[in-house]
């Protein structure tokens, strides 16, 4: 086991590291760990790790990772769901929602999806879309626009 000494994925990760995917590996299908996991190669499928998922610049998880605390330094195309922590560095791509005790986000990281920092709201790996026909015409409003009160 190799011992990391910061908590940032760029580099390295502190606390005891029990498993790391090489950037040239790749894995498909769901990971199951109870200690801690880095990521610098691919994975195709979920993770639920039991203490921290770290990902470097290089790693990339098409699938949802569940864990005590996430470092995301590389992407993501899925759901974060931490009991502690989440923290995305300034490299970090994230398409997916993400839930967690606390969030911290480094300016220039990317995301595409909804956050919620309570235990009690914790968003679906998918996010529901409402369906155009129940709602009334022109109560929608672009997101880059600001809503006009008549």
């Amino acid at each position: 086991m190799a011992k990391w000494t910061r908590l940032t994925s760029s580099d390295s990760f502190s606390g005891e590291m029990s498993t790391l995917l090489a950037k040239d590996a790749e894995i498909h299908g769901t990971l199951r760990t109870q200690g801690s996991l880095r990521i610098d190669g691919r994975v195709v499928g979920d993770l639920f790790v039991g203490k921290s998922v770290t990902t470097g610049n290089s790693g990339s998880v098409e699938g949802n990772i569940q864990a005590e605390s996430i470092v995301l330094a590389g992407r993501v195309k899925g759901s974060l769901v931490a009991k502690e922590k989440i923290h995305l560095e300034a490299t970090a791509e994230l398409d997916g929602n993400l839930s967690a005790t606390r969030l911290s986000i480094t300016e220039g990281a990317r995301v595409r999806g909804h956050a919620a920092t309570d235990e009690v709201r914790v968003p679906s790996a998918k996010p529901a879309i409402a369906d155009v026909t129940d709602v009334e015409s022109g109560s929608l409003v672009p997101r880059n626009r600001p809503a006009t009160v008549d």
